[in-house]
């Protein structure tokens, strides 16, 4: 009995687990939670066919609802209000030691906050570095990756009206930016560039009001165009989602 339970602990031992960030960090609130699903998977010896890991966006997505009818086993590593830095600390326990046959990243636009006064240019260059690092470690792994471009935002309707006429077109600039950037290294590393924004933006450049209650988060409409745009991404790469 001993001797059972000595192993089994020593093949748990072999998860990785990342810990806690500090303590106001938001990857802290579902580190327990991923932790025992991570572990869950490694020892039964589970394979995900779609790793999807982010922010708020994909904490949101309810994969099942889109995805569920093909009979491919989808995990969702997304955790609300999540940056760029800690996804790619907790990306080899919560994705590469799963060994997904596919990861779809989409994180960044926490990093750029989400008041006026917040935006600063020289965060493209650690949202742009921090997910170009998760990509070339994907592809160390032999792993498909999938570099989703950021949303567009309309406001967020949280600000003032006068604070969402001058946040949501410098955040909309930067976000353009950034994922000119991010279409650019996908295609330098091996990855699959997945172009949201080019459907949910409108001809100013902001979120399309319908898909959206928030200006910020998706609701049904917004996933649903998602969902294609990310089909077609991995149909083009060879999967059927």
């Amino acid at each position: 009995m001993n001797s059972e339970n000595n192993s089994v602990t020593m093949t748990r031992d072999r998860v990785l687990k990342p810990g806690m960030f500090d303590d106001d960090a938001a990857a802290n609130t579902r580190r327990v939670e991923f932790d025992y699903g991570n572990e869950s998977l490694m020892l039964t010896d589970v394979r995900p066919d779609v790793l999807f890991i982010g922010d708020s966006i994909t904490h949101l997505w309810e994969l099942q609802a889109y995805f569920g009818g093909t009979g491919r086993i989808l995990v969702n590593r997304g955790i609300g209000g999540d940056i760029s830095a800690h996804v790619r600390r907790r990306f080899a326990a919560d994705a590469l030691q799963l060994r997904p046959h596919a990861i779809v990243l989409k994180i960044g636009t926490n990093d750029l906050g989400w008041e006026p006064a917040a935006l600063n240019d020289a965060l493209s260059d650690v949202v742009c570095d921090n997910i170009a690092a998760m990509t070339r470690e994907a592809r160390a792994a032999d792993i498909r990756m999938m570099v989703c471009s950021l949303l567009p935002v309309w406001g967020p309707s949280w600000l003032s009206d006068a604070d969402a006429a001058v946040f949501a077109p410098r955040k909309n600039a930067q976000i353009a930016a950034i994922n000119a950037r991010l279409r650019a290294m996908a295609a330098a590393e091996g990855a699959i560039y997945v172009d949201y924004h080019a459907e949910m933006a409108d001809a100013d450049g902001l979120l399309i009001r319908e898909l959206a209650d928030d200006g910020v988060h998706p609701h049904h409409a917004g996933y649903a165009l998602m969902a294609r745009v990310l089909r077609r991404a991995l149909a083009d790469d060879g999967m059927v989602l």
